[in-house]
């Protein structure tokens, strides 16, 4: 038997085809075929926007044996937008003793045909020919599987990772706060630039300098005097927590405490002297992430010098520096 589509507009073919088809649907009862001859006609000869109607013939000897009819999608993907990619078709067997139904199954996908008999159940052609019918579709889709839509799959949901750091990072910031001294020394409002080299989550080396403010001014009955301070330091910083919002910070540091001191008034007792003293540091921060890189910081540094540094106009000491001092400061880091 060969098994092949029937030409829409060949009239003869579309004929023959209806002939058969008009017998295997009606069962041998004494009603008519649900498409009469110009239905079939113009179904099969519309091409339709989303499925069309295929005609498919079995011949024996160039004579129709069965018939059958199948709606298929137009895929973009079958190599020919006008001819079937696959189809079906499930006849009654000639012989009325038999009761049996066959039906064919013809993929151009993988250019193969199958075909299945088998006995009503029960005698019941109508009952098994349906669920034959749902077999052989699902045996055309598993034969488009390439060329089927699939649903789109289901996309994880996005999680955020901070990404570890690979090495060491510098880190500068940059502050504005006030010393204020817990001896006989003026207060003092200073910025403060700040540079540190270290690792992620770890120790780090910070370089520190401050003190390039207003300054301050101090008087006697004898005179007046300008006070400028400046203080360098190198040591250490921990941070802990980099890669959460808050991020906690500890330090210590020695360096050079300078005193520069210039006479406003008399002008003829006017002079510039400076002195300088070694200095220690212990210092304990607190940085809020604003970005990847940019941070805001809020520190505080407690610093003590050695030797006492004096400030004398004529016989009395105006200004005392040799006790505990505290910077607090605020300001932004970045990171790089």
């Amino acid at each position: 038997m060969e098994i092949g589509e029937v030409d829409p507009f060949d009239d003869d073919q579309v004929a023959a085809w209806h002939a058969v088809y008009e017998r295997s649907q009606s069962h041998d009862r004494a009603f008519p075929s649900p498409w009469r001859l110009p239905e079939a006609e113009a179904a099969l000869r519309d091409p339709g926007r989303r499925r069309r109607i295929v005609a498919l013939s079995g011949r024996v000897d160039g004579a129709v044996v069965c018939s059958g009819a199948i709606r298929l999608p137009q895929l973009e993907s079958a190599a020919d937008g006008q001819s079937a990619t696959a189809a079906f078709a499930i006849v009654r067997d000639r012989d009325p003793g038999s009761g049996r139904v066959t039906v064919w199954v013809s993929s151009r996908v993988t250019a193969t045909t199958t075909v299945r008999r088998m006995v009503p159940e029960g005698g019941d052609v109508d009952r098994s020919a349906t669920r034959l019918a749902v077999e052989s579709v699902e045996l055309i889709r598993a034969s488009l599987a390439g060329l089927w839509p699939s649903p789109p799959a289901a996309r994880p949901p996005e999680t955020f990772t901070p990404a570890a750091a690979t090495g060491p990072r510098v880190a500068v910031a940059l502050s504005v706060g006030r010393m204020t001294d817990f001896g006989d020394a003026p207060g003092l409002w200073a910025p403060q630039l700040a540079a540190s080299w270290g690792g992620y989550d770890g120790i780090g080396v910070r370089v520190t300098a401050s003190g390039f403010g207003p300054g301050a001014d101090v008087s006697s009955d004898m005179g007046g005097v300008h006070i400028r301070r400046t203080i360098v330091t190198l040591g250490l910083v921990r941070s802990l927590r980099s890669d959460r919002t808050v991020q906690p910070t500890f330090g210590i540091a020695a360096g050079v405490n300078r005193l520069a001191v210039h006479g406003t008034w008399p002008p003829e007792r006017a002079h510039d002297p400076s002195a300088f003293s070694a200095l220690a540091m212990a210092s304990v921060g607190i940085a809020v992430a604003l970005g990847p890189r940019v941070a805001a910081i809020a520190e505080a540094d407690a610093t003590i010098v050695w030797p006492a540094s004096k400030v004398r106009i004529g016989a009395a000491d105006v200004a005392i520096f040799d006790g505990l001092t505290l910077f607090t400061h605020v300001g932004l880091r970045a990171t790089f």
